[in-house]
């Protein structure tokens, strides 16, 4: 690959990406020039490739900017939209997406709803506005969106991520988190816990969760135990608003169950309710696994010392993969499979008093 072209698509990933502001000057000959360590004539040639595919205009005297007129859809421009990203989960699915995407000649432009429904319907329509040519998506907790239900509808490009719309015709790849849920389960049980804790945010209309609570329940179906109400937290809100006073809430009526019941161990949802009920577990005077075993999904574990956690490891290389796959094939007007589902990995740390790691199967 020649220097101008490695600088040329550089830019152009930058500016699908949304990376510069539209309003703002590119950076200028000299500054790429200085950057790449090439001479001025090549970074112009870089630019000069560009505009003759009307991505940028040169101005004389200025600079250069970025083309609001430009057919972004010629480009093969695919939106992602997650609720956020972290260690725990986002971050590889995200580097597998834009491996996968780049070698099927597509670039990503990411856009995070921090689960908050105005947002997810302002980025949904930023992205269609832009002509993208299909949309990725973790649909926030809750009711779907106007604009998702009509993307939906009008047959655009769709693929949900991590949770599927159920409801919507909407192609999914998702965690195996029913089973996942059911096994590990199972495991503390085959243990000998007979009063597990599941905790929980309100699973409304969020399949990963609903899936979750459901195989907590089979478990308890397959093992004849007897489940009631002092099983489930399910109201927890904390993990969704960062409040202050909901994160006391939350500790507080994690403690009320703990101190009443003869739970003995816990399945959490998710790493922020897991850090609740370690918090619970430590006012009370107790620990784990001493006193309790807890379990919990979406774990980012610890990559220089045995996890603190005992966690189910989605694989979101593989999910990342399957998603821009069944995107694509939706875009070339091919058939794509409605739930594409990825198995799961426990794996073992300090909440539980085993050292063998283990697939979820």
């Amino acid at each position: 690959m020649k220097l101008y072209e490695k600088i040329y698509n550089d830019i152009k990933l930058k500016i699908n990406a949304g990376e510069f502001d539209g309003r703002s000057l590119l950076p200028t000959e000299a500054e790429l020039q200085k950057k790449y360590g090439v001479s001025r004539i090549t970074v112009k040639h870089a630019y000069e490739k560009l505009a003759a595919e009307n991505l940028v205009t040169r101005i004389a005297g200025k600079g250069t900017v970025i083309n609001e007129n430009r057919n972004i859809s010629s480009n093969k421009i695919i939106g992602l939209v997650l609720c956020d990203f972290n260690s725990s989960f986002g971050m590889n699915l995200i580097k597998s997406m834009e491996k996968e995407a780049e070698r099927l000649g597509y670039s990503i432009i990411i856009k995070i709803s921090k689960d908050n429904h105005e947002t997810e319907s302002r980025v949904l329509a930023q992205l269609k506005s832009l002509n993208v040519s299909g949309i990725i998506i973790q649909n926030c907790h809750g009711e779907f969106t106007k604009n998702l239900i009509e993307l939906s509808i009008n047959n655009f490009p769709l693929v949900s991520v991590d949770r599927y719309a159920k409801g919507l015709l909407i192609p999914s790849v998702t965690s195996d988190n029913f089973n996942a849920c059911m096994n590990v389960t199972e495991y503390l049980l085959n243990r000998g816990h007979r009063k597990i804790l599941l905790a929980s945010v309100n699973p409304q209309n969020t399949s990963s969760l609903t899936e979750r609570i459901e195989g907590f329940k089979q478990a308890h179906i397959n093992y004849d135990a007897a489940l009631s109400y002092d099983n489930f937290v399910l109201n927890l809100k904390s993990p969704i608003t960062k409040d202050d006073n909901d994160i006391r809430a939350d500790v507080e009526s994690i403690k009320g169950i703990l101190d009443k019941s003869e739970i003995t161990a816990i399945v959490a949802t998710e790493q922020y309710v897991a850090e609740l009920c370690s918090t619970a577990v430590s006012e009370m005077g107790k620990a784990f696994p001493e006193n309790y075993e807890l379990i919990c999904f979406d774990y980012e574990g610890d990559s220089l010392a045995e996890s603190k956690y005992t966690y189910v490891l989605q694989n979101e290389e593989e999910m990342g993969i399957a998603a821009i796959r069944q995107l694509i094939s939706q875009i070339d007007d091919q058939s794509a499979a409605m739930r594409t589902v990825i198995k799961s990995k426990l794996i073992f740390g300090n909440s539980t008093k085993n050292e063998i790691n283990a697939e979820s199967e």
